[in-house]
């Protein structure tokens, strides 16, 4: 409903400009985001005008209770306001890329179990169109790129050729459109698809192995920074702040509180986190 509201009040707006935006259309497609650029620059301008005009009411509201005058209250709530609606517009804008590049993190993650499994089933001598039917069957993104392919192929007649030609250039991976083009090349010139399939398994897992020697390393380096300031850096100042409590009254007793249900906690699922995020594992 919001995008057709969108698209009416700003379609017409946007529309000359969208000639403008081929980085974004680059993006969008990267990341799957399957509507037009006028409709995508409609929908963030538009929400970047709802943003605008809520921070208008709320920080007008909150500033007028610090400054006085009502002029000058206004005037910072607008410049709030501005600033506020043009971060929307700025998230907006980049979350496509942001986007591909989570879709690019999760594809190679799984990328040297996946070729590992496509020259097994290669072996097998199979049709090479069964490989990315047998692929999809294993889900995740990889999955998903697979399951475009065998549709493309099955359901909309596309040659396979074609069908990883345009999943080579759509494809929100540079290791994975490698691996496509490659693979294009191999089938085109009859060449053994188990065997370059084995090879690219090997390189990827080799590649596999060393990140996970530096997650390694990451995981040490973070773990002594996690004991350093939030173990040992806690209990000191827990300690310090019991030691100066009967200068300080009731206000020691409410930061020693802070720090243990809230602080520690907040930091260490921060870490926790910080270590999901950067795990080469899928």
């Amino acid at each position: 409903m919001f995008d057709r509201v969108a698209l009416k009040l700003f379609g017409k707006l946007v529309s000359p400009y969208t000639e403008y935006f081929e980085g974004l259309k680059y993006s969008m497609r990267k990341a799957r985001i399957s509507i037009s650029v006028q409709q995508y620059l409609s929908n963030i301008v538009f929400y970047s005008f709802v943003t605008f005009m809520v921070a208008v009411i709320v920080a007008s509201a909150f500033v007028s209770l610090v400054v006085p005058q009502l002029a000058y209250s206004y005037t910072l709530g607008i410049i709030i306001s501005f600033l506020a609606a043009g971060l929307m517009f700025f998230v907006g804008f980049y979350y496509p890329s942001m986007l591909s590049k989570t879709l690019s993190t999760r594809i190679e993650r799984s990328l040297p179990f996946a070729t590992s499994y496509m020259a097994t089933t290669a072996s097998s001598g199979t049709n090479p169109i069964n490989l990315f039917k047998m692929l999809s069957l294993r889900g995740g993104e990889v999955g998903k790129e697979a399951n475009r392919i065998y549709t493309n192929v099955t359901s909309l007649g596309m040659s396979l050729t074609s069908a990883l030609q345009r999943a080579a250039l759509r494809s929100p991976s540079p290791a994975f459109s490698d691996l496509l083009w490659g693979l294009i090349s191999t089938i085109t010139t009859g060449g053994d698809i188990e065997s370059y399939l084995r090879n690219k398994s090997r390189a990827y897992m080799s590649q596999y192995r060393r990140m996970l020697n530096d997650y390694a390393k990451q995981i040490t380096l973070y773990t002594e920074i996690y004991i350093t300031l939030v173990i040992v850096g806690t209990l000191f100042f827990i300690v310090l702040i019991s030691i100066i409590s009967p200068l300080t009254g009731i206000g020691a007793l409410f930061t020693q509180t802070l720090l243990v249900f809230f602080v520690i906690p907040l930091v260490s699922i921060g870490f926790i986190v910080l270590l999901k995020a950067i795990s080469p594992t899928e």
